[in-house]
């Protein structure tokens, strides 16, 4: 049924929450701060804030990046530069290359079957490159489309239809975007007309707008 495939990278074909905590750990080494997990508990809620305004237009990704740890810093009561902090954790993170359970079987099956990958990203693009590299994932892509590199971060619609434009001989009765996230891969999805897929491997979360919903990337196989 389907041919192309948007793929999300984050907690979708790479374990993000394990590379986010590495990066964390070590950003807070670099400083000489011992890390607790009220710390790191207080930057993803920081975090989380930031990138849900950036999804809402509200913000842009430098406000993101460096004023996380801005608001970081200054929760602790240090004076520590924000951009260079961002450049440590960047360091960090474009190393990680943890990957989620059965993502490189999946992708070589569906290479296998003459199906069209894209990577469809929220984030920086050379970390998310870095990290495709690093897992070994690049090889399957036929396109990057990476938010940075567009100038639009999902779910804004101008982001899908870049990707739409940039697809030999697309057809969106035959795309799906793959993803775990309810408010940038599913909302995306479902306003600019083609079907999704929400990979939930934890299995409790639901979506009226999601086409499909799997706990399991080889389910994508069976389509």
């Amino acid at each position: 049924m389907y041919q192309f495939y948007l793929l999300d990278i984050d907690n979708t074909l790479l374990n993000f929450d394990t590379a986010e905590i590495h990066s964390f750990q070590k950003l807070l080494d670099s400083y000489h701060i011992t890390y607790e997990d009220e710390l790191f508990h207080r930057y993803k809620k920081i975090n989380k804030n930031l990138w849900n305004l950036l999804e809402q237009g509200k913000v842009d990704k430098d406000t993101v990046l460096t004023g996380r740890f801005k608001e970081f810093f200054a929760y602790c009561g240090l004076d520590i530069d924000p951009a260079e902090a961002e450049n440590r954790y960047r360091s960090n993170l474009n190393e990680s290359c943890d990957l989620m359970p059965h993502a490189e079987d999946t992708l070589f099956r569906l290479k296998s079957e003459g199906k069209k990958l894209y990577s469809a990203s929220n984030g920086v693009y050379i970390t998310q490159i870095k990290r495709l590299e690093a897992a070994g994932l690049f090889q399957y892509f036929d396109g990057m489309f990476i938010s940075e590199e567009i100038g639009y971060e999902k779910p804004h619609k101008s982001f899908f239809d870049h990707c739409f434009e940039n697809i030999r001989n697309f057809d969106k009765s035959k795309a799906i975007m793959v993803g775990d996230s309810l408010t940038s891969d599913i909302e995306g999805a479902y306003n600019s007309g083609i079907d999704s897929c929400l990979y939930t491997p934890k299995g409790s979360t639901v979506s009226s707008k999601a086409t499909h919903t799997i706990c399991d990337l080889r389910e994508l196989l069976s389509l």
